[in-house]
């Protein structure tokens, strides 16, 4: 009977493991409208929390509300990266120069002057091709952008049914109270992660973006918010943040005096939000092993790009809390955390709220 529990374990892995990496196009833009449900759900929680919406507003209308102004944001920031590459693309030319230069008085600086050695190195960085490419993943990101807001739109349409289907489901009392516990935990890790995370990387993006503008790099706008956006990669986020703005202060001045300010600016801002403070704002609710979160981000990161760079934190919480409520499965998540200790398999009934939002 064991053997039998394991064979299947083990087949029911081999599956999933297919299913991730072949149904990639399909389970992509369906994780990222989870997401983007979860963004407008969580403002629509913060609207009604104040009295006079709550007493005299329709749910309807605050969470259309909400949906609205994620849109209106999202298309904003949308046209802003779009603007600022083809901006990019039209100063190429002269970027380049500046390019070549800087790296002539780097070599220059420890040593090297080989001259044709250094334009060969110039030339391999293709300024042009690199920004043209970086176009295109943005309007194949803009083309799956419409099935990921179909897929948002029946989400909100279906929502007020969740909790209906599962009292529909007639489940035993136990088993019932240990799903409430898991969507609960599930709920309070994941908004936990965003919610520390959102504002670590806002507030991150807005200091940045002060050091840039100080320094007067152009399209300030434009690397604040990519330092705000890879700051949700764990890890490696950080350094590549920090490094964009640096490398374009290397190309768009002549000195390398902007260039040392912005790694060190930046870089200063990067070390005291996310090497500091976020860590403790976590506190225990994140109990993951930083080794589990390098192997996932690599993991995630090799089957879904981008994309699963983003979502790996996220999807290791679903796990351990998942893992956690059973028997079989429990030695897993404590492997995965942070520091083995779990809790208890949930027998209490927890609250509703995961399946009213």
């Amino acid at each position: 009977m064991k053997r039998q529990k394991t064979a299947a374990a083990f087949i029911i892995v081999a599956i999933s493991a297919l299913f991730t990496i072949y149904a990639k196009n399909f389970l992509v833009p369906l994780i990222l409208s989870i997401v983007l449900w979860y963004i407008i759900n969580a403002l629509n929680s913060l609207l009604r929390a104040a009295p006079f919406v709550k007493n005299y507003i329709h749910k309807g209308v605050t969470i259309s509300l909400s949906a609205v102004f994620v849109l209106l944001i999202l298309f904003s920031i949308g046209s802003l990266i779009t603007q600022n590459i083809n901006e990019m693309i039209i100063n190429a030319p002269s970027y380049r120069l500046n390019f070549e230069r800087q790296i002539g008085k780097i070599a220059e600086a420890i040593g090297y002057s080989q001259a044709t050695d250094i334009k060969t190195l110039t030339t391999e960085f293709d300024i042009d091709n690199f920004l043209r490419g970086l176009l295109n993943s943005t309007s194949k990101v803009a083309s799956q952008f419409l099935l990921i807001l179909l897929y948002t739109l029946f989400l909100l349409l279906e929502q007020s049914t969740f909790l209906k289907k599962i009292i529909a489901l007639r489940m035993d009392k136990e088993p019932r109270d240990k799903l409430y516990g898991l969507l609960d935990g599930i709920n309070n890790g994941v908004r936990t992660y965003i919610g520390v995370k959102f504002i670590a990387s806002i507030a991150t993006g807005i200091f940045s973006y002060i050091v840039i503008k100080a320094v007067g790099l152009e399209f300030a706008l434009f690397w604040a918010f990519i330092i705000f956006l890879f700051n949700f990669i764990p890890t490696i986020g950080s350094i590549v943040a920090t490094s964009f703005p640096t490398i374009f202060a290397l190309i768009q001045f002549e000195t390398l005096t902007p260039f040392f300010i912005v790694l060190i600016g930046v870089g200063v801002i990067q070390i005291i939000i996310g090497g500091i403070l976020e860590p403790k704002f976590y506190g225990d609710s994140l109990n993951i092993s930083p080794f589990v979160i390098v192997l996932s981000l690599v993991m995630w990161g090799m089957l879904w790009g981008v994309v699963g760079m983003l979502l790996c934190v996220p999807i290791t919480v679903i796990l351990i809390k998942i893992f956690a409520q059973f028997d079989n499965t429990r030695p897993i998540a404590i492997m995965l955390s942070r520091n083995g200790n779990i809790g208890a398999v949930t027998r209490k009934r927890g609250t509703k709220q995961s399946l009213r939002n």
